[in-house]
Parts: C-alpha cells; sequence; structure tokens
C-alpha cells in the first residue's frame, strides 16, 4: 500500500478527481454570473439602470432650465404675461370686447 500512494492516483482515480475540478469550476462561473446582487448578469442590469436614470436626470435638468427661464419672463416680460393671460385666460383690456362668430 505505500508503494501505490507514492506511485499517485491511477487512471480511474485521476478521472474522477479531474470530473471534481471540472464540477467546482463551473459551479464557481455559475455562482460568479448569477449569484444574486453580485454576479455579472445583476451588474450589468444596474448598469442599464444608471444609464436610465442619468439619461432621465439630463432631461429633468433641462425641464428645470426651461421652467427657470419661463419664471423669469413671466416676472419680467410684461408682453409675454399679456400674451400669456389673453391666450391661455381669455382676459380682456379695459373696454375691449370679443365677438365670436360661429359656424352655420
Amino acid at each position: 500500500m505505500i508503494n501505490r500512494r507514492k506511485q499517485g492516483l491511477n487512471k480511474r482515480e485521476q478521472k474522477i478527481l479531474n470530473r471534481v475540478i471540472l464540477g467546482a469550476v463551473i459551479l464557481s462561473v455559475l455562482f460568479l454570473l448569477f449569484a444574486p446582487g453580485r454576479g455579472v448578469l445583476p451588474y450589468h442590469n444596474l448598469q442599464k439602470e444608471v444609464q436610465a436614470l442619468h439619461q432621465e436626470n439630463q432631461m429633468l435638468q433641462q425641464r428645470n432650465v426651461q421652467l427657470a427661464e419661463e419664471i423669469e419672463r413671466l416676472k419680467h416680460d410684461e408682453g409675454y404675461l399679456e400674451e400669456l393671460g389673453r391666450g391661455k385666460y381669455g382676459l380682456l383690456k379695459k373696454n375691449e370686447e370679443v365677438y365670436q362668430f360661429g359656424k352655420k
């Protein structure tokens, strides 16, 4: 028995050892790919979400700039304020009358 240990593994034992190592490697790779919250696929999904949030953030920043410009116009541009009041709210100046003609 002592001689056998010094010789190493026979072919059958070597084949079993190779299969065990291959199985361990495959399980490790699968764990790295699909581990909840840590794997490559969840990481890829998070990267997509970050990109989508970044785009949404840029759109919101642009909208914020537009709203700030409109606020400034409302504060300082009398012509814009009058145009908005007449168009959106139907306001009139003193001594103005509105005539509406309907289609027959």
